[in-house]
């Protein structure tokens, strides 16, 4: 392990080598994966929450084979988070910050907003801006799944983040501090620019101020200190050379032979005539049947598909009429019609063949294939490089949770309380600060 405490002060610059060449190659990746579009995928991205509930005070169950906090089952309007003092609890050294929960809320619920407002109508969209803007804090503020899982996933992080500050002499954190900061300001700063259309870093200042509602330090300082334990956790699990057998990626596949089955599929056109109350089945039938026969006396294949399409302009009733009745792939379950879904998926009507009519509810169609792709499941040669890749990723996750597991040990995790009152009004007036909860600089 990477301690302060090591007596050899040429293994410890060794290891601070090391590290430091690490933060260099793998800082970039990381930059990448921390813009603010990511923000909008965080709740489905988010690993499973550590804690499903909480009491006053929670610490970490410590049996790796249980991760979860045995609290009550109280719901968020029960529940509390705050005592009236900074925190809304503790990892390790650092606290857990209110006003670093709020930030990442707020800023959540505004990549969600700028992508809401532009489905509105450009001429009535500055009239309902702020109501926007408003009514979607509102509602990820009080969202309780959204505000647990930026909460775990804050955690996790400062988890990480807590293994790395005590691993490392003070000097070597200023400086790998100091290089992503570097890198902050020459890769993020732009693009949180250009995500919010800010032209310089006062710009971007202003903007997080007035529109998000929290501070540009805040997001810098969370920014530092999160990448940093990532880069330590991922530093720790290493780039272990972990190449599966033909026979390890032979017996997964085996084992999941659905995963890889590829569903049957069409590409097709169809003439539609409708019946109802201005004409008859019979005369919608007729009318269909004649042209369908049009279409049959061209015998030659490639002739008549583009045929079928021209009688399809001018006579077909449908919305894809004026293109020719050219459907795209379709698969089973995607059509409103079950009597076409069975036609054009079974095996009796042949590629390039015209069906019979089909009946539907006030309906009539003739459909013909133009390519059909039948179900399978792709051969180990197909997917060799995706089942490699699969256990690679699922050695690396085993590693990570591990890791977790070792981490939640060694660092208590206590959360605080806070009523449904309180966490409305604080959470809206929450102080931005941004020193160090245990007083160091952070960036």
């Amino acid at each position: 392990m990477f301690s302060p405490r090591r007596p050899y002060p040429s293994i410890r610059a060794y290891f601070a080598d090391r590290f430091n060449r690490y933060v260099r190659y793998r800082r970039l990746i990381l930059l990448a994966a921390a813009t603010a579009a990511s923000c909008l995928d965080l709740v489905a991205s988010l690993p499973a929450p550590f804690f499903t509930s909480r009491a006053v005070p929670s610490t970490f169950a410590q049996e790796p084979s249980d991760l979860n906090v045995r609290a009550d089952n109280a719901t968020l309007a029960s529940r509390s988070y705050y005592d009236g003092a900074e925190t809304l609890g503790r990892v390790g050294h650092e606290a857990i910050l209110r006003r670093d929960i709020l930030h990442q809320l707020k800023k959540f619920a505004h990549m969600q907003y700028l992508e809401e407002i532009e489905k509105i109508p450009e001429d009535v969209r500055e009239e309902h801006r702020e109501e926007y803007k408003n009514g979607i804090l509102n509602q990820y503020l009080n969202n309780e799944e959204i505000f647990t899982q930026i909460l775990d996933n804050h955690i996790r992080k400062l988890l990480f983040y807590n293994d790395y500050v005590v691993s490392r002499p003070k000097d070597q954190i200023e400086e790998q501090t100091k290089q992503l900061e570097t890198e902050f300001n020459a890769k993020m700063l732009p693009e949180l620019k250009e995500t919010f259309g800010c032209k310089t870093q006062k710009e971007l200042e202003d903007y997080f101020e007035r529109e998000i509602g929290s501070d540009y330090a805040q997001e810098k300082r969370i920014f530092m200190q999160q990448t940093l334990g990532e880069l330590w956790m991922n530093y720790n699990l290493g780039e272990e050379d972990f190449d599966p057998t033909v026979v390890d990626l032979r017996r997964y596949y085996e084992a999941n032979r659905d995963v890889y089955r590829v569903e049957p599929r069409v590409r097709w056109q169809a003439m539609t005539v409708y019946f109802g109350r201005k004409r008859s089945k019979d005369e919608a039938r007729r009318k269909l049947a004649h042209m369908g026969n049009a279409v049959q006396a061209e015998t030659d294949p490639k002739r008549q598909e583009a045929f079928f399409a021209e009688v399809c302009r001018v006579d077909s009733e449908d919305v894809f009429a004026s293109k020719g009745g050219y459907r795209d792939w379709t698969e089973r379950g995607s059509l409103r019609s079950q009597i076409v879904e069975d036609a054009i998926f079974s095996e009796d009507l042949p590629v390039g063949a015209l069906s019979r009519i089909l009946e539907d509810d006030n309906s009539l169609t003739i459909a013909r294939i133009i390519e059909r792709v039948p179900e399978r499941i792709k051969s180990f040669s197909e997917v060799q490089e995706e089942v490699r890749e699969k256990l690679i990723a699922d050695r690396r996750e085993a590693m990570r949770k591990t890791y977790e597991e070792r981490l939640s040990k060694r660092f208590s995790i206590e959360i605080y309380a806070i009523t449904p009152e309180e966490r409305e009004k604080w959470f809206r007036s929450a102080e931005r600060e941004t020193e160090s909860a245990t007083g160091r600089d952070v960036y």
